[in-house]
């Protein structure tokens, strides 16, 4: 048997250990991707593969219907950050979002959705309507109706699309897989503005930008309380999960999951949230931040540990020459490199990730 070929395969890893990770041929790299933005406690993390095993000896599954502690202790360490009144749990980013997608036509009794151009929200149906690039969504339409995209950061086009008609306005404060585009604060204050002005909800998708920016979510840096906020990737550290916050109730048999807020993960994600508020990792993402500079960089923007180097040309052929220097980083958009280290990763590791993607782009003038 053979894995489906939707990804191309650069390299057959075996064993990581904090920001590094070791392939079959035992050549150590730095990981700047940490599983497209998973890892935020590196791999192998001591404390939490304790917890983990610990918790396998215990209880890994309890069906929804059933109450347990796991669940309570995450919600607990949870509210340390976020002072929602609500949650559901799934096992994706992508899961969190068709969560909110419909707890907002349930909620409103409405069926237009507003996402951005660029925007990337997951490949499930709901998600993958809200997403906007024609390659993901080629082959697989008719989507589900009742979606419209307007351009991402443009002012005037959200102040002619939102109307009454409206469920949702979904929005990335920093586009990922859109090329690491912050929204613009007007932007961000405007859509928050007309939602509710016209008794729509404002979805925030934190699954990538969660943690990374200095604060706990992207958001917050907006001055901004969205409806409904979708997390996922590294709330906990690589176990797989979802989560999506709201401040009302969804009524019972209207949704659900079989492994969602299952015993294991949440152990995983409330010890994950404890080390994270204990070591203070997330306030020090924005003191790790670095600019790449050189004659090929138009730019390098992001916040904190989320970080676009935007190149003047493609920026794929330059992923395998990284690698070859034993730093493995991602692409996001054409002409853009992406970062997303662990947020265990020193000042000095930084600066090393920096002068290594300098050295490479000004070898191959």
């Amino acid at each position: 048997m053979r894995e489906v070929s939707v990804y191309k395969k650069r390299l057959k890893l075996i064993k990581g250990k904090g920001v590094y990770v070791w392939d079959d041929k035992g050549n150590k790299y730095l990981d700047a991707i940490a599983g497209i933005g998973v890892a935020i406690l590196g791999h192998a993390n001591e404390e939490l593969e304790e917890t983990i095993n610990e918790q396998m000896r215990k209880l890994v599954v309890a069906g929804p219907m059933f109450e347990h502690e796991e669940k309570e202790e995450f919600f607990e360490e949870l509210s340390h950050f976020v002072n929602f009144e609500y949650a559901f749990m799934g096992n994706s980013g992508t899961e969190a979002v068709e969560a909110a997608l419909k707890f907002a036509r349930l909620y409103t009794g409405r069926k237009e959705i507003i996402a951005m151009t660029n925007a990337f929200h997951g490949r499930t149906f709901g998600s993958l309507s809200a997403t906007w690039k024609p390659k993901y969504r080629q082959g697989f339409e008719p989507l589900v109706p009742g979606f419209k995209h307007i351009p991402f950061n443009n002012v005037e086009a959200a102040k002619d699309a939102i109307t009454k008609e409206t469920a949702a306005v979904i929005l990335e404060p920093i586009q990922g897989e859109g090329g690491i585009v912050p929204a613009k604060e007007e932007f961000v204050k405007t859509l928050r503005d007309l939602t509710e002005d016209v008794g729509a909800l404002l979805i925030v998708d934190e699954v990538q930008s969660a943690f990374r920016t200095g604060k706990f979510l992207a958001i917050e840096h907006y001055g901004v309380e969205p409806d409904i906020v979708t997390m996922g990737k590294g709330l906990a550290n690589g176990v797989p999960i979802g989560l999506t916050l709201t401040n009302f109730d969804v009524p019972r048999g209207k949704h659900g999951s079989t492994f969602g807020g299952n015993p294991l993960a949440c152990k995983a994600a409330s010890t994950t949230l404890r080390i994270l508020r204990r070591e203070r990792l997330i306030g020090k993402a924005k003191e790790k931040s670095i600019t790449v500079e050189g004659e090929k960089v138009v730019m390098t923007r992001g916040k904190g540990l989320m970080i676009g180097i935007v190149l003047k040309e493609s920026a794929g052929k330059y992923v395998q020459a990284l690698q070859d220097r034993g730093l493995l980083v991602g692409t996001a958009g054409n002409r853009v490199i992406r970062l997303l280290p662990p947020l265990i990763i020193t000042k000095e590791q930084m600066l090393w990730v920096k002068e290594t993607i300098e050295g490479v782009l000004n070898e191959n003038q």
